[in-house]
């Protein structure tokens, strides 16, 4: 598959997996950085706005890339320039940035929803890159999408807060999804108008990935007049 494709599917599917997975180099570079947050036994619950961790069965090691030069230079790099570009214009911006761990055998799943439903208030469609740090397999948490076609859904679904689970759930029918399983330096591209889930880890080892946000102007919170998160430009 070639960019142009994935490009062509992300817009009438909402999701493409990417030609170009990582280099072992930036594998090597996102997995170290994952394993020593995870040395750090500190969990904030998902960020400040939404508490969606669940202790060791679900974490999310998130906002850390300053704390961690090479992650930095890969996030705001050129090669990640060009992808966010590719998919949602010329001015991409850094937005969110954060690794999921999902525990072995008790990983805990993850609703159905759109990215864009945790946002909390209106803004322009996003792109995440979901990076397979580990396989990824429908016994170890994979993603699911429903595929959706974004100029003609454009729009955010419904939310409602689910307290027992500490999520957000956007869909709540019968249709299982798309499992997108995938090996090790895989990138998911997919918008933060797709529906999508993970599944449970009851493997005996860990799965982990790593999930960057890019929005094509900043995100700018009407209610404190602030970018939520980042607002990092990725100039040429």
């Amino acid at each position: 598959m070639t960019l142009d494709t994935a490009i062509r599917d992300f817009r009438r599917q909402g999701y493409s997996i990417l030609p170009d997975g990582l280099s072992r180099a930036e594998l090597d570079c996102l997995t170290v950085t994952a394993d020593a947050l995870l040395d750090e036994k500190v969990d904030d619950g998902g960020g400040r706005y939404h508490d969606i961790g669940r202790g060791e069965s679900r974490r999310f090691l998130r906002l850390r890339h300053e704390d961690f030069p090479a992650v930095e230079a890969f996030l705001l790099g050129d090669r990640m320039r060009k992808l966010a570009s590719a998919f949602i214009g010329p001015t991409p911006h850094l937005f969110v940035e954060q690794f999921v761990v999902k525990g072995a055998k008790t990983g805990a799943s993850f609703a159905w929803h759109q990215d864009g439903g945790y946002v909390g208030f209106r803004h322009k469609p996003y792109v995440t890159f979901w990076i397979a740090l580990d396989a990824a397999t429908e016994a170890n948490g994979c993603i699911y999408v429903l595929p959706r076609d974004l100029d003609r859904q454009p729009h955010i679904e419904p939310h409602r807060w689910d307290a027992e689970n500490k999520e957000r759930v956007g869909y709540e029918g019968d249709d299982p999804g798309i499992a997108i399983e995938c090996p090790t330096g895989t990138i998911l591209a997919f918008s933060s108008l797709t529906l999508h889930r993970s599944g449970a880890n009851t493997t005996d080892n860990r799965r982990r990935a790593y999930i960057c946000q890019y929005s094509p102007e900043p995100m700018i919170d009407p209610a404190t007049g602030q970018p939520r998160h980042f607002a990092k430009p990725l100039i040429a």
